[in-house]
């Protein structure tokens, strides 16, 4: 406890959501802005704490923490590792168009299984609005081309699987997607690192003869 009464959590909460209004042009109340290759880095890396954390409470919440079932080694193939070249923020966005089609499956699921005001469906909504806030700033980065005609819409999981099973494969995919954001999120602060590093040693004065 701070000796101004304010616990450490609060704060770090207050700064978070700080962290996220400026990740996400056009939050809070502010006139819509281009976003920045920064604010989407940032954002990314909120995204693999948020990951993580919803996984964490989907697996307890639903039971399913023995045995280590969700942890699967064989993840969807939209967020499986490109056969070549590095991932880049550009290459985000078919990963979180699939993950967001994804998260409306498992929602749609548990809204059948929980109350309006459940925490399960409020942490879901929050995951899935940050993969919305991506695909925002990722179409304000690197503007698409218009989708051809006749587009199929994706997949979604079978009505008819049991109810255990639909919550396993939500599982399952909120374990996949918590790695792949780790991931992602490390590879840019690698990146950080190595573009701090070169900054510096341009920054630094010749040597004399």
């Amino acid at each position: 406890m701070r000796c101004d009464g304010r616990p450490w959590g609060v704060l770090a909460a207050v700064a978070k959501g700080l962290l996220i209004l400026w990740a996400v042009p056009g939050q809070g109340g502010r006139s819509p802005l281009a976003p920045t290759v920064p604010q989407t880095q940032a954002l990314v890396r909120l995204m693999a704490e948020d990951a993580q954390e919803l996984f964490s409470f989907y697996e307890r919440e639903q039971h399913l923490a023995i045995h280590n079932i969700c942890r699967t080694n064989d993840p969807p193939e939209w967020l499986q590792r490109p056969a070549k070249g590095p991932w880049g923020l550009r290459r985000l966005r078919r990963p979180m168009i699939h993950m967001e089609q994804a998260l409306q499956d498992i929602i749609r699921h548990q809204r059948d299984l929980h109350h309006p005001e459940a925490e399960i469906l409020r942490r879901l909504s929050r995951t899935h609005r940050k993969v919305r806030a991506l695909l925002n700033n990722l179409a304000g980065l690197f503007p698409a081309p218009s989708p051809r005609p006749g587009r199929r819409p994706l997949p979604s999981p079978a009505a008819s699987l049991s109810i255990f099973r639909q919550k396993l494969q939500g599982c399952q995919i909120l374990w996949s997607y918590a790695r792949f954001m780790a991931e992602r999120s490390a590879e840019l602060d690698a990146g950080s690192r190595r573009t701090r590093r070169r900054s510096h040693r341009g920054s630094r004065p010749p040597a004399r003869p």
